[in-house]
């Protein structure tokens, strides 16, 4: 099993948990949205990182926050990205229920994350409750190139990860060529539009996430409740391409 979007520093007993997802061969991807959690994600990846299985994480200021975001957040965000080489960058991208969505902040926020991808070569996981077309249109004026005609994209560009999808087809024809990826959840599969979209993209482009963030399960009880729920999208996604 893989979790490509899991909040592990927000879930109860996280140590504990994670040695429980690693002994069971869970393979996940720990995803930070703001300073205090980018400090947990790293301890836990210096507990429970091997060289044979190194421990994923990412470092991101969700929009949650964007209006709170200084330049010394985004130094830190930085300094973070370049102390450990394999981390992706995010949660970073813009959402309509919060502050700074209409008037720039979530724009500019996003923006200077979406650099950073480019400049640190990072594939970059992005969060998007509102239009997603103009997330498009932020990843090119960032510097994101779409690949042109037949050519395909270069894996050597980081990749625009669209976390808990739930774009339409539309969408999904013009972040193809982005060689953008598509991580569904449960919820991915509840708007028709959003249903008939993934079936137009490659299962190579296609991740399974709970994006688990809260929880009042013991750990034992936590990682059978994450089994399910994963394979619950493994199960829907099946499904959508029949």
């Amino acid at each position: 099993m893989f979790d490509f979007h899991i909040h592990l520093a927000r879930l109860p007993q996280k140590k504990q948990l994670a040695q429980l997802l690693l002994d069971r061969n869970y393979d996940f991807i720990a995803v930070s949205c703001e300073p205090w959690e980018w400090e947990e994600v790293s301890q836990l990846k210096k507990e429970f990182s091997t060289e044979i299985k190194p421990f994923k994480v990412t470092y991101g200021i969700h929009p949650m926050i964007a209006t709170q975001a200084t330049r010394e957040t985004l130094d830190q965000l930085r300094t973070r990205l370049e102390e450990d080489p394999l981390a992706m960058v995010g949660e970073a991208g813009i959402d309509k229920r919060y502050p700074g969505y209409n008037d720039g902040p979530q724009d500019q926020i996003f923006l200077a994350q979406a650099g950073l991808a480019l400049e640190l070569k990072r594939d970059l996981q992005i969060h998007c409750v509102g239009d997603y077309m103009h997330v498009l249109k932020l990843l090119e004026e960032a510097g994101f190139k779409a690949a042109q005609g037949q050519d395909t994209p270069s894996r050597e560009t980081p990749r625009p990860i669209f976390h808990r999808f739930g774009g339409d087809a539309n969408f999904v024809k013009k972040a193809l060529p982005f060689g953008a990826l598509f991580s569904l959840h449960e919820d991915s599969f509840r708007k028709k539009s959003t249903a008939a979209a993934i079936k137009l993209i490659p299962e190579s482009n296609v991740f399974f996430e709970t994006d688990a963030d809260e929880s009042f399960l013991e750990p034992a009880e936590l990682l059978e409740e994450l089994e399910g729920r994963l394979e619950s999208v493994r199960l829907a996604y099946a499904k959508s391409l029949e």
